[in-house]
């Protein structure tokens, strides 16, 4: 059977207006921080395999210019077609494929979510209190 072990002891404290709204933006900094993060990681790795594929394309292009003046020295140059064009498309996809992922990142919005939620509630408590 599973139990249950707590990595930090969580402090509740008396339920008034003022504590539960800190502890609410404390949340809500926290939910902001991960969701930004987690874009952060997403677009840092987008671009590091951009970097890379574009280097990678420099270096096939390279080798294919090397090909094509191959003849003219009388050496082999079909190898240097296969290992140009096989990098260059490989290359081209892995761009293809960053742009994608770019254009189709999803933006935090649970945290917004998250904070037009705290204000309905921060507004049923006020008008509670009132009455």
């Amino acid at each position: 059977m599973a139990t249950v072990h707590r990595l930090r002891e969580v402090h509740i404290e008396p339920d008034g207006l003022g504590s539960s709204l800190s502890r609410l933006a404390r949340l809500e900094l926290e939910l902001g921080l991960a969701e930004a993060r987690a874009v952060i990681i997403q677009l840092a790795i987008a671009v590091a395999v951009v970097v890379t594929a574009a280097i990678a394309f420099v270096a096939a292009l390279v080798v294919l210019v090397a090909a094509a003046f191959a003849p003219l020295f009388g050496a082999p140059w079909q190898h240097l077609v296969i290992a140009g064009g096989g990098v260059a498309l490989i290359s081209v996809t892995l761009i293809a494929w960053s742009v994608m992922r770019v254009r189709h990142l999803r933006w935090p919005h649970g945290t917004i979510h998250s904070i037009e939620e705290t204000w309905r509630w921060l507004a049923a408590q006020l008008k509670s209190r009132l009455i």
